[in-house]
Protein backbone atom coordinates (compact mmCIF):
# COMPACT_ATOMS: atom_id res chain seq x y z
CA UNK A 1 0.00 0.00 0.00
CA UNK A 2 2.60 2.39 0.69
CA UNK A 3 4.72 1.88 -2.60
CA UNK A 4 1.15 2.80 -4.25
CA UNK A 5 0.34 5.72 -2.15
CA UNK A 6 4.00 6.94 -3.62
CA UNK A 7 3.30 5.90 -7.06
CA UNK A 8 0.01 8.76 -6.29
CA UNK A 9 2.46 11.54 -5.33
CA UNK A 10 2.86 10.69 -1.71
CA UNK A 11 1.22 11.23 1.47
CA UNK A 12 2.28 14.78 1.68
CA UNK A 13 1.13 16.20 -1.41
CA UNK A 14 -1.92 13.82 -1.10
CA UNK A 15 -3.07 15.81 2.05
CA UNK A 16 -2.33 18.98 0.57
CA UNK A 17 -4.73 18.85 -1.62
CA UNK A 18 -8.02 20.42 0.40
CA UNK A 19 -10.39 20.57 -2.17
CA UNK A 20 -10.73 19.60 -6.29
CA UNK A 21 -12.42 20.18 -9.44
CA UNK A 22 -12.63 18.00 -12.55
CA UNK A 23 -13.88 18.66 -15.75
CA UNK A 24 -14.39 16.58 -18.83
CA UNK A 25 -17.06 14.60 -20.60
CA UNK A 26 -18.97 11.49 -20.10
CA UNK A 27 -20.31 8.38 -22.43
CA UNK A 28 -23.29 6.87 -20.36
CA UNK A 29 -24.29 3.80 -22.41
CA UNK A 30 -25.74 5.73 -25.55
CA UNK A 31 -25.89 9.20 -23.48
CA UNK A 32 -22.56 11.63 -23.54
CA UNK A 33 -22.48 15.23 -21.92
CA UNK A 34 -20.53 17.85 -19.78
CA UNK A 35 -19.35 16.49 -16.58
CA UNK A 36 -18.08 18.42 -13.79
CA UNK A 37 -16.87 17.06 -10.40
CA UNK A 38 -15.90 18.44 -7.06
CA UNK A 39 -14.85 17.87 -3.89
CA UNK A 40 -13.70 19.13 -0.69
CA UNK A 41 -12.72 18.24 2.39
CA UNK A 42 -13.91 16.14 4.33
CA UNK A 43 -15.88 14.05 2.04
CA UNK A 44 -17.73 16.86 -0.01
CA UNK A 45 -18.49 15.99 -3.32
CA UNK A 46 -20.70 17.50 -6.16
CA UNK A 47 -21.35 16.02 -9.61
CA UNK A 48 -22.54 17.63 -12.55
CA UNK A 49 -23.35 15.70 -15.67
CA UNK A 50 -25.31 17.89 -18.42
CA UNK A 51 -27.24 16.18 -20.94
CA UNK A 52 -28.77 17.64 -24.27
CA UNK A 53 -31.72 17.00 -22.14
CA UNK A 54 -31.03 18.59 -18.90
CA UNK A 55 -28.34 18.13 -15.62
CA UNK A 56 -28.44 15.54 -13.77
CA UNK A 57 -27.13 16.11 -10.11
CA UNK A 58 -25.72 14.34 -6.79
CA UNK A 59 -24.75 15.77 -3.63
CA UNK A 60 -22.84 14.45 -0.35
CA UNK A 61 -22.65 16.77 2.29
CA UNK A 62 -19.60 14.42 3.80
CA UNK A 63 -23.35 12.91 5.86
CA UNK A 64 -26.43 13.37 3.57
CA UNK A 65 -26.67 12.71 0.09
CA UNK A 66 -29.29 13.36 -2.81
CA UNK A 67 -29.87 12.72 -6.23
CA UNK A 68 -31.71 13.61 -9.62
CA UNK A 69 -33.55 10.92 -11.52
CA UNK A 70 -34.32 12.74 -14.81
CA UNK A 71 -32.37 14.90 -16.59
CA UNK A 72 -33.98 18.43 -16.14
CA UNK A 73 -32.77 22.19 -16.65
CA UNK A 74 -33.99 22.49 -12.88
CA UNK A 75 -32.79 18.96 -11.47
CA UNK A 76 -35.19 17.88 -8.38
CA UNK A 77 -33.03 16.30 -5.48
CA UNK A 78 -34.21 13.01 -3.65
CA UNK A 79 -31.93 11.29 -0.40
CA UNK A 80 -29.99 8.89 -1.74
CA UNK A 81 -30.82 5.20 -0.91
CA UNK A 82 -28.61 3.41 1.24
CA UNK A 83 -26.72 1.69 -1.40
CA UNK A 84 -26.33 4.96 -3.43
CA UNK A 85 -25.20 6.68 -0.33
CA UNK A 86 -22.75 4.26 0.97
CA UNK A 87 -21.46 4.34 -2.97
CA UNK A 88 -21.21 7.65 -2.94
CA UNK A 89 -19.17 8.32 0.24
CA UNK A 90 -16.60 5.80 -1.28
CA UNK A 91 -16.22 8.10 -4.33
CA UNK A 92 -15.93 11.26 -2.23
CA UNK A 93 -12.92 10.21 -0.21
CA UNK A 94 -10.40 12.77 -2.00
CA UNK A 95 -7.43 10.43 -0.63
CA UNK A 96 -9.02 6.66 -2.07
CA UNK A 97 -8.51 3.78 0.42
CA UNK A 98 -4.77 3.48 0.21
CA UNK A 99 -4.01 6.37 2.55
CA UNK A 100 -4.89 6.20 6.34
CA UNK A 101 -6.81 3.37 5.44
CA UNK A 102 -6.98 2.24 9.58
CA UNK A 103 -8.45 5.27 10.39
CA UNK A 104 -11.44 4.74 7.81
CA UNK A 105 -11.69 0.91 9.58
CA UNK A 106 -10.64 -0.17 5.97
CA UNK A 107 -8.58 -3.46 5.73
CA UNK A 108 -6.28 -5.30 2.85
CA UNK A 109 -5.48 -8.77 1.89
CA UNK A 110 -3.06 -9.32 -1.06
CA UNK A 111 -4.93 -11.29 -3.56
CA UNK A 112 -1.81 -12.42 -5.66
CA UNK A 113 -1.24 -11.59 -9.23
CA UNK A 114 -2.92 -10.58 -12.52
CA UNK A 115 -2.78 -8.81 -15.40
CA UNK A 116 -4.17 -5.58 -17.23
CA UNK A 117 -4.03 -4.67 -20.79
CA UNK A 118 -0.67 -6.23 -20.97
CA UNK A 119 0.75 -4.98 -18.16
CA UNK A 120 1.67 -7.46 -15.09
CA UNK A 121 -0.24 -6.43 -12.02
CA UNK A 122 -0.74 -7.33 -7.77
CA UNK A 123 -3.96 -7.83 -6.78
CA UNK A 124 -5.35 -5.90 -3.53
CA UNK A 125 -8.51 -7.17 -1.89
CA UNK A 126 -9.75 -3.86 0.05
CA UNK A 127 -12.13 -4.30 2.45
CA UNK A 128 -14.67 -0.99 3.05
CA UNK A 129 -16.98 -0.70 6.73
CA UNK A 130 -20.07 -0.84 4.62
CA UNK A 131 -18.87 -4.46 3.70
CA UNK A 132 -17.95 -3.53 0.14
CA UNK A 133 -15.15 -5.70 -1.21
CA UNK A 134 -13.13 -4.04 -3.74
CA UNK A 135 -10.43 -6.22 -6.19
CA UNK A 136 -7.50 -3.55 -6.79
CA UNK A 137 -5.12 -3.88 -9.98
CA UNK A 138 -1.83 -2.34 -9.06
CA UNK A 139 0.90 -2.03 -11.33
CA UNK A 140 3.67 -4.48 -10.55
CA UNK A 141 6.63 -2.44 -11.67
CA UNK A 142 5.45 1.45 -11.13
CA UNK A 143 2.87 0.06 -8.29
CA UNK A 144 0.03 2.47 -9.98
CA UNK A 145 -3.10 1.84 -9.39
CA UNK A 146 -4.57 0.72 -12.66
CA UNK A 147 -8.42 0.39 -11.78
CA UNK A 148 -10.52 -2.25 -9.55
CA UNK A 149 -13.06 -5.07 -9.35
CA UNK A 150 -16.17 -4.33 -7.45
CA UNK A 151 -18.42 -7.13 -6.77
CA UNK A 152 -21.77 -6.40 -6.45
CA UNK A 153 -25.25 -8.17 -5.14
CA UNK A 154 -28.02 -7.14 -7.16
CA UNK A 155 -31.79 -8.64 -6.96
CA UNK A 156 -30.39 -12.80 -6.02
CA UNK A 157 -27.48 -12.27 -8.77
CA UNK A 158 -23.92 -11.31 -8.23
CA UNK A 159 -21.91 -9.23 -10.66
CA UNK A 160 -18.55 -8.06 -10.98
CA UNK A 161 -17.66 -4.21 -12.02
CA UNK A 162 -14.88 -3.21 -13.09
CA UNK A 163 -13.37 0.02 -13.32
CA UNK A 164 -10.18 0.72 -15.50
CA UNK A 165 -7.79 3.88 -15.86
CA UNK A 166 -6.43 3.73 -19.27
CA UNK A 167 -4.47 7.27 -19.11
CA UNK A 168 -3.16 9.28 -16.22
CA UNK A 169 -1.89 12.18 -15.99
CA UNK A 170 -0.28 14.06 -13.56
CA UNK A 171 -0.48 17.50 -12.07
CA UNK A 172 2.05 19.46 -9.33
CA UNK A 173 3.21 15.52 -8.98
CA UNK A 174 -0.25 13.98 -7.84
CA UNK A 175 -1.14 10.96 -10.28
CA UNK A 176 -4.77 11.20 -11.28
CA UNK A 177 -6.45 8.62 -13.90
CA UNK A 178 -7.87 10.99 -16.90
CA UNK A 179 -9.70 8.15 -18.70
CA UNK A 180 -11.83 5.94 -16.96
CA UNK A 181 -14.01 2.54 -18.11
CA UNK A 182 -16.26 1.24 -16.33
CA UNK A 183 -18.63 -2.13 -17.24
CA UNK A 184 -20.01 -5.32 -15.73
CA UNK A 185 -16.79 -8.28 -16.28
CA UNK A 186 -16.87 -9.72 -19.41
CA UNK A 187 -19.76 -7.71 -20.80
CA UNK A 188 -20.40 -4.41 -22.66
CA UNK A 189 -19.07 -0.94 -21.44
CA UNK A 190 -21.26 1.15 -19.56
CA UNK A 191 -19.04 4.35 -19.22
CA UNK A 192 -16.01 5.99 -19.66
CA UNK A 193 -15.07 9.51 -18.47
CA UNK A 194 -12.79 11.91 -19.75
CA UNK A 195 -11.08 14.72 -17.41
CA UNK A 196 -9.84 17.37 -19.77
CA UNK A 197 -9.13 19.91 -16.59
CA UNK A 198 -7.99 19.18 -13.08
CA UNK A 199 -7.85 22.23 -10.56
CA UNK A 200 -6.17 21.53 -6.87
CA UNK A 201 -7.76 23.47 -3.75
CA UNK A 202 -10.45 25.65 -6.47
CA UNK A 203 -12.40 28.04 -3.42
CA UNK A 204 -15.55 25.78 -2.74
CA UNK A 205 -18.31 27.50 -0.64
CA UNK A 206 -19.85 24.68 1.51
CA UNK A 207 -23.33 25.17 0.28
CA UNK A 208 -22.50 23.56 -3.22
CA UNK A 209 -22.66 20.57 -1.58
CA UNK A 210 -26.09 20.68 -0.22
CA UNK A 211 -29.54 21.07 -2.41
CA UNK A 212 -30.57 24.82 -2.48
CA UNK A 213 -34.39 26.22 -1.66
CA UNK A 214 -36.84 24.69 -3.68
CA UNK A 215 -34.81 21.70 -5.27
CA UNK A 216 -35.71 18.93 -3.49
CA UNK A 217 -38.55 16.80 -4.58
CA UNK A 218 -41.83 16.43 -2.64
CA UNK A 219 -41.86 13.61 -0.37
CA UNK A 220 -43.90 10.18 -1.72
CA UNK A 221 -45.46 10.32 1.97
CA UNK A 222 -46.37 14.39 2.14
CA UNK A 223 -44.96 16.92 3.96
Amino acid sequence: MTKAVQARGGPQKLHAVQSLRLGGRVSLGPKAGGLLVEFKRPNRMRMEVHLPEGTLLRLFDGSKGWTSQVASATPLLAPMSPAELARTRREADLDGPLLDSAAKGIRFALAGQGEVSGRATDLLDVYFPDGTVQRYQLDATTHEPLGWDETQHQDGKVRVEETRFRVNRRVEGILFPILIESGVHAGTLSSRINIDSIELNPSLDDARFRPTVGSEAPSPNGP
